[in-house]
């Protein structure tokens, strides 16, 4: 183990992650509900070391990956994010009375929103696995440094949603929701739009 190679992992993975895209806001979002945030943090962290072993492991093969593959997922991505955020906004006019930790919140459901949101998201790829992989040839430890990338992963999921969690007492009201699930939709649906501008 290189520490030097690791601390790099780490602060460039943390440089990556941390823009707030699509998976970043569902997972604030949970926080807030107080919904599974333990699972749905796990899912982002593993989904997340899977790609990026991807990414360091086949780096060589990554400049010959097709164009075409990423503009499907761009597509796609795009559908979905614009319609999930479109039944978002839809579906806070509808709120009689918002409850935090919400038991009607079904594990499934999240589960799938959650790898949906990661795995659909054409700049996971971009990112995740395209950049770090490219960026992991240039070292020479590259255990060191993917270790390190990947408890950056762990940190910053564990934190934004474990924050946002804490946070949430002070979110406890239909209105605060109502813009919360407004905002949320209205993102979603802008990434949708920047996904197929961007193609």
């Amino acid at each position: 183990m290189n520490i030097f190679e690791f601390i790099q992992g780490f602060i460039i993975g943390l440089s990556l992650i941390i823009a707030i895209g699509p998976q970043n806001l569902f997972i604030i979002r949970q926080g807030l509900r107080k919904s599974f945030v333990f699972i749905v943090c796990l899912i982002c962290s593993l989904s997340d070391t899977i790609l990026i072993i991807i990414g360091i492991a086949f780096s060589s093969y990554l400049s010959s990956i097709s164009p075409l593959l990423i503009y499907i997922l761009k597509i796609i991505g795009s559908i979905w994010l614009i319609t999930y955020g479109i039944l978002k906004i839809k579906n806070s006019f509808k709120l009689k009375e918002f409850k935090i930790d919400d038991k009607n919140e079904i594990i499934q459901n999240v589960i799938l929103t959650t790898l949906t949101l990661t795995f659909l998201n054409p700049h996971v790829y971009l990112d995740t696995v395209i950049l770090i992989g490219t960026i992991a040839l240039n070292f020479h430890y590259k255990l060191s440094f993917g270790t390190g990338v990947v408890i950056s992963s762990f940190v910053f999921f564990f934190c934004l949603g474990y924050f946002s969690k804490f946070i949430s007492k002070f979110i406890q009201n239909n209105k605060s929701w109502f813009w919360i699930d407004n905002i949320f939709g209205t993102l979603m649906i802008c990434y949708g739009l920047f996904f197929i501008l961007s193609i």
